[in-house]
C-alpha cells in the first residue's frame, strides 16, 4: 500500500497559530487556549520523533482536542489540523485511539470527510483529507471502515475533482490504487467496479500528470488481473486506454499499457 508519510510540521503549527490568532480577534469562542496550543505542540513533538513510534503514546485528551477543532473551526482553517490527523493515523498508538473512537460510535474520520467535501469544498481540505484516508490502508483494522465507506468516499471525491490540483490528483490516484488492492483481496465486485470507473476517468484524461495516470493505470491492471471486473473493463473500452498508454512518452506508462493489453488478450 502507498502512503503519505512526510509532513512539514513546523509549517503546520505556524499555520494553526496564525489561524488561532485570527479567531481570537473574530470568533473568540472557537479559539484555542494557550494550554490547548501547547497540547498540540506536544502531539506534533511525538509525531516528529518517528524512531520512537513503537513506544510513544497519546492521551485520550489529545484525540478529543483534535476532534473539537475539526468539528468547530471554519472550513477554511481545517486543512493543517487534517494534516495532523493524517500523521496520527500513521502512528500505531494514534491509529489505535482513532479506531477505538470510531468503534464507540464517534466517527471523527467520516465526520471530517463530510465537512471537507461538502460544498463549497476547499482545495487544501480535499488534498489533506484524501491523504489522511489513504494512510488508513497502513492498518488492517481499518479495512472494514474503508470497505463500508468506499462508495460515499469515491462519489464525493469524484464530484470535487474539478477543484483538484496536481498533488490532489496524484493523491486521489494513490487512494484508488490502494482501494483496488483491498477490494480485489476481499473480492468485493461492486467496489472494484466503482474504483475501475474512477481510475479509467483519470487514465483517459489527457491533461493528467504522468504519475497520476501511471497509478490509475496500475489500479486498472490490478483490478483486471486480481479482481472480478476484467469483462467490465473490456466493455468500457479499456483497450483504447491501453493504446493511449502505449503511445506515451513515459516508459513506465508504456509498460503498464502493454501489461493491460496482455491481460485483455488473455480474456
Amino acid at each position: 500500500m502507498l502512503l503519505f508519510e512526510s509532513a512539514q510540521f513546523d509549517g503546520i503549527m505556524k499555520k494553526i497559530s496564525e489561524f488561532n490568532a485570527g479567531l481570537l480577534s473574530d470568533m473568540k469562542s472557537l479559539s484555542l487556549t494557550d494550554l490547548e496550543l501547547s497540547r498540540l505542540d506536544a502531539i506534533v513533538k511525538i509525531l516528529k520523533d518517528a524512531s520512537h513510534y513503537h513506544c510513544s503514546k497519546f492521551a485520550d485528551a489529545d484525540v478529543v482536542l483534535l476532534l473539537k477543532i475539526l468539528k468547530s473551526w471554519p472550513l477554511s482553517m481545517m486543512f493543517p489540523v487534517i494534516d495532523i490527523l493524517r500523521m496520527i493515523i500513521l502512528h500505531p498508538d494514534g491509529a489505535t485511539l482513532l479506531h477505538k473512537l470510531i468503534e464507540n460510535g464517534n466517527d471523527i474520520l467520516m465526520e471530517t470527510f463530510k465537512r471537507a467535501t461538502a460544498a463549497p469544498a476547499q482545495a487544501a481540505n480535499l488534498l489533506t483529507m484524501i491523504r489522511a484516508i489513504t494512510n488508513l490502508f497502513k492498518h488492517s483494522y481499518f479495512s472494514n471502515w474503508l470497505q463500508s465507506h468506499y462508495s460515499e468516499i469515491l462519489d464525493a471525491l469524484s464530484s470535487c475533482r474539478s477543484l483538484f490540483n496536481k498533488n490532489a490528483h496524484l493523491s486521489y490516484a494513490t487512494l484508488l490504487l490502494n482501494y483496488a488492492v483491498l477490494l480485489a483481496e476481499i473480492k468485493d465486485k461492486e467496489g472494484q467496479a466503482q474504483v475501475l470507473s474512477a481510475a479509467l476517468e483519470i487514465a483517459e484524461d489527457g491533461n493528467q500528470d504522468g504519475d497520476s495516470r501511471f497509478r490509475a493505470l496500475v489500479a486498472i491492471g490490478s483490478l483486471m488481473l486480481d479482481g472480478l471486473v476484467k469483462s467490465i473493463a473490456i466493455d468500457l473500452d479499456v483497450q483504447s486506454v491501453a493504446n493511449d498508454a502505449k503511445a506515451s512518452m513515459e516508459s513506465k506508462i508504456v509498460e503498464v499499457g502493454a501489461d493491460i493489453e496482455l491481460i485483455i488478450k488473455e480474456a
